[in-house]
Formats: C-alpha cells, sequence, structure tokens
C-alpha cells in the first residue's frame, strides 16, 4: 500500500503507537466505505457499458476483443513505464503532462476492465459455470501463481490503494521482488550527486 496515507505515515513515525493506530483505523475505514463502492461502481459500470457496445451480436468474439485490447495495454503499459516516466513530467509541460496522464489513466481503466472481462467470458463461454470448473479453475490458478512465487500480487483494488505524485505517476506498483538496470543505475547516480 505505497503512500496511501499520502505521506502522513513519515511525519507520524515520531508519534506515539496510539496515533500510529489510529492513522492505520482511519486508511482502513477510508478504502472500506469510500474507495472499495467507487471501484466497484467503476468496474461494474465499465464492464456493463462493455457488453453493450462491444461486438454484442457474438459473445466468444466480444470476449476475445476486451481479453486482448485489455491484455496487450496492460502488458505495453508494464513495459513502457519506464519511458513514460522520463518524457511525460509536469516540469516539462504541464497541460501535456495533466492531459497524456489522465488519457493514460482513463486508458488503463478500460484496459484493466476489458482484460477481466474478456478472460472471464471466455472462460465461462468454453468451459461452463459449473462449480466443478469453477473449482478447478481456481485450484490451477492458486497453484499456478504459488509456483511463481507471485501470489502476493493478487492483493488489489479496493483494498490495496497507492497514491500516486507526479514523480511516479506511470510506475506500476507490484510485489515482484526484482531490480532493473535502469533502476540501479538512476540510485547509483543519485548516490553519487
Amino acid at each position: 500500500m505505497r503512500g496511501s496515507t499520502a505521506g502522513l505515515g513519515d511525519t507520524l513515525t515520531s508519534g506515539s503507537r496510539a496515533h500510529s493506530a489510529l492513522l492505520e483505523f482511519a486508511d482502513v475505514l477510508f478504502a472500506s466505505v469510500v474507495v472499495a463502492p467507487a471501484v466497484v461502481t467503476y468496474w461494474k459500470s465499465t464492464w456493463s457499458l462493455m457488453d453493450l457496445y462491444v461486438l454484442t451480436e457474438d459473445p466468444v468474439s466480444s470476449a476475445a476483443v476486451c481479453a486482448a485490447f485489455g491484455l496487450c495495454f496492460g502488458l505495453a503499459f508494464c513495459v513502457f513505464q519506464t519511458q513514460l516516466s522520463e518524457y511525460l513530467r509536469p516540469d516539462r509541460s504541464r497541460l501535456t503532462y495533466y492531459v497524456l496522464s489522465r488519457t493514460y489513466t482513463y486508458v488503463a481503466g478500460v484496459a484493466c476492465v476489458g482484460g477481466w472481462r474478456g478472460v472471464w467470458n471466455l472462460l465461462n463461454e468454453c468451459t461452463g459455470d459449473s462449480a466443478r470448473t469453477l473449482l478447478s479453475t481456481t485450484v490451477a490458478a492458486t497453484l499456478s501463481l504459488a509456483a511463481l512465487r507471485t501470489l502476493r500480487n493478487i492483493c488489489a483494488a479496493p483494498f490495496a490503494i497507492a497514491v500516486d505524485s507526479p514523480q511516479d505517476y506511470f510506475d506500476v506498483p507490484t510485489m515482484f521482488r526484482t531490480v532493473s538496470k535502469i533502476q540501479v543505475e538512476i540510485k547509483v547516480s543519485s548516490e553519487e550527486a
């Protein structure tokens, strides 16, 4: 939950445990009461709009198009996050940064919902929706994530909140424990300065 308290946690480290506990409780309450319903509303409305407008005559084609769109854009945003962070900065042009960062957010949100909708509907169309299919799919997916040591990455919205700042707006937070060559070079150059 990178930055979920908007930097308040850093300023309160010297405070009492009760104060930190209160801040953590307020954070969880805000996530549960405000953020969770907003996320669910966004997902439901976007999913419903895709049901209405994406190739409505053929459910398999609709699901395939949504899955391809969502997965391709999601992958592209992850691959190019460093380049986006380098070239789109508010200190270069505030208007360009504002317009393109909000467009990025909109497209990333639709791509995320589209990817999930596509895969979900493809599973329903190709395997059915029996309890046995649901159980076997869930077990297979969980075992695959555990084998790849990525099970911890399933913690997501509405209870994992990442607050963006202009410096890390395009960084996609993951729980992979890897460091890229570019990140090492940036860290070394910032330590030398």
